[in-house]
């Protein structure tokens, strides 16, 4: 393997224990845990905008909740369920009994189905199921209204009596809203949101996964030769505080170094690499325009419009941080 290959290959596998991953990781693990130990069922609900990072929990969850076999008999604990778009009533549980592994045919009824689903979970032992994108369910122009989704959510839970996990972008809190019973039943939401540069625990969070991945670079041999906190700056205007723009541009970075042998990587690399990349951080303050950004207040002004820029864009609400001299 080269030199180059081995930094793709380092920076591509990288998973960072960053440490808003590990407190929902935690929390998920914890409301899992008691489902498969036999505690009541619980719906939990994770939205956020894309690029946050929720593939990469219900990877890591998937991972850890794997399917075995138990005296022969297949066991699928933890079920991950992909929502299509222009989901409806009958194509739900078709989805659910397709993560199985079954194939049904198109002529059954929707209650037919649900009834199929119902069982073949409970044969496979499952007690919880994972609905990754669940805000199709109510994608403009839906097929099913927000009510109705909700209600067949609601029934779900109440017929499986087992615990749901829902991840989708701050949309599918329409399915919630719709629904006073499905709310009660539900935990409070745990916003998976990116991190917020005009916080100082976050943002040096932040900090800490632009360093670990510039650490890798130059263990390979391919050193950024960029200012630490230029390329903190550029990439949070790129990124918006996502992790997972942050880790799609590295990858890329990586990827364009792919003919050349280790070399210092330069700040016209960084420009280059982002023609491969999508900017999510506001329009009206590209990333690697410039050699960096120099005023602080000025800093922090175009790196907060990239965080908020994120939040607006995927419908999430700006959290509203209290001052150092508020009252509790």
């Amino acid at each position: 393997m080269t030199p180059a290959q081995q930094l793709r290959r380092d920076i591509e596998t990288c998973e960072l224990p960053h440490p808003m991953f590990v407190a929902h990781l935690s929390a998920l693990k914890r409301r899992i845990d008691d489902a498969l130990a036999g505690f009541a069922p619980k719906i939990v609900r994770v939205p956020g905008p894309s690029g946050v990072g929720k593939s990469s929990l219900i990877a890591t969850l998937a991972r850890d909740y794997h399917e075995t076999r138990i005296d022969g008999r297949r066991h699928v604990p933890v079920l991950v369920v992909e929502v299509p778009q222009s989901a409806t009533a009958k194509l739900l549980p078709q989805s659910v009994l397709r993560a199985l592994g079954i194939q049904v045919p198109s002529r059954m009824t929707a209650g037919a189905m649900f009834d199929l689903m119902v069982m073949q979970l409970r044969l496979a032992g499952t007690r919880v199921v994972i609905f990754d994108e669940i805000a199709h369910l109510v994608d403009e122009g839906a097929r099913v209204p927000p009510r109705a989704a909700s209600d067949w959510l609601k029934t779900l839970a109440d017929t499986l009596g087992m615990t749901l996990i829902f991840f989708g972008i701050p949309r599918l809190e329409r399915l919630f809203s719709a629904n006073e019973q499905l709310r009660r039943r539900a935990c409070p939401a745990r916003n998976f949101l990116p991190y917020d540069a005009s916080d100082t625990e976050q943002m040096k969070a932040y900090v800490s996964c632009v360093t670990n991945y510039a650490r890798l670079f130059a263990a390979a041999g391919y050193p950024i030769d960029v200012h630490p906190r230029v390329l903190t700056q550029q990439s949070y205007l790129l990124s918006g505080g996502l992790i997972g723009v942050l880790a799609d541009f590295m990858r890329e970075l990586a990827s364009s170094m792919a003919n050349e042998a280790p070399r210092a990587i330069t700040y016209a690399d960084c420009q280059k690499a982002l023609e491969d990349v999508s900017h999510a951080g506001s329009p009206h303050k590209l990333a690697f325009q410039n050699s960096g950004i120099e005023d602080v207040g000025v800093e922090l002004i175009a790196l907060k419009q990239a965080y908020v820029h994120v939040l607006t864009s995927n419908t999430a609400s700006v959290p509203v941080r209290k001052k150092s001299g508020d009252k509790p």
